[in-house]
């Protein structure tokens, strides 16, 4: 649970994630479980907090907690993946913004805040639990438009399947009818036994922005009309995004 998202207001909490668009996104909390989600237009889902599943099958998770080093980038999206049953490399981050109401480390008081080795211990439950909720939601999408039961029916590998008929549709597809379907109240988490991802070694997610020079980090941010005196593009070198003079 993320301390301070209790009372949070319905408006409040939507207008939070307005920017992330359409698709199906959930998070933890939800002031409106148990009800109908909201949807915000034909392809999907009203934006919440963590994950956000587009139209076109795309998986982002916005990331509560810093990269320094220890893999938080790549362990914290096995979490989403291995619920979800997604491939890691499906999941792409987007880091979250300032809001601790929404994004605060429950084992640091609520602040939002990455440190004490604790990222992937904060976020062992509640990161699991949204996953397995899309999960959930997306196997009762495809069952309704199938018209059978949500238990014939399995996800892999960002589809839902119905092995009776071999009927299968992706994730993409389903967000939508997905967005309009009550949010589950809890849902079951993978046994241990069950893992696929969780556990197992995997290529670090923030390697390659790293390689090529994509990497933004904090001595990269301007604020907007500060002239830029970054000492790394005095020295002949440039940000993402910049041409070569």
């Amino acid at each position: 649970m993320i301390r301070g998202a209790v009372g949070l207001s319905r408006r409040g909490f939507l207008q939070a994630g307005a920017a992330a668009g359409g698709g199906l996104m959930l998070s933890l909390d939800l002031p409106f479980a148990g009800g109908d989600a909201e949807a915000a237009s034909d392809e999907g889902f009203a934006p919440n907090a963590f994950i956000h599943i587009g139209s076109d099958g795309s998986v982002v998770l916005t990331m509560p907690y810093v990269e320094m080093g220890q893999g938080t980038y790549t362990a914290i999206p096995m979490l989403i993946a291995e619920e979800l049953e997604v491939d890691l490399k499906q999941v792409r981050l987007e880091h979250a913004p300032p809001n601790e109401k929404l994004y605060g480390n429950p084992l640091l008081g609520g602040i939002q805040a990455t440190g004490n080795s604790n990222a992937v211990r904060a976020a062992w439950q509640p990161l699991r639990q949204a996953g397995a909720i899309a999960r959930t939601m997306l196997v009762s999408a495809a069952a309704k438009r199938w018209n059978v039961d949500p238990a014939s029916c399995r996800a892999q590998s960002g589809e839902v399947l119905h092995p009776a008929t071999g009927k299968r549709l992706k994730y993409g597809e389903l967000a939508g009818v997905a967005a309009r379907i009550p949010v589950p109240d809890s849902v079951a988490l993978k046994r241990a036994e069950d893992f696929k991802l969780i556990g197992t070694p995997a290529k670090r997610l923030d390697t390659p922005a790293k390689v090529n020079g994509t990497a933004v980090y904090g001595i990269d941010v301007r604020p907007a009309g500060r002239q830029d005196r970054n000492p790394r593009t005095v020295a002949g070198f440039r940000r993402p995004g910049e041409e070569r003079g």
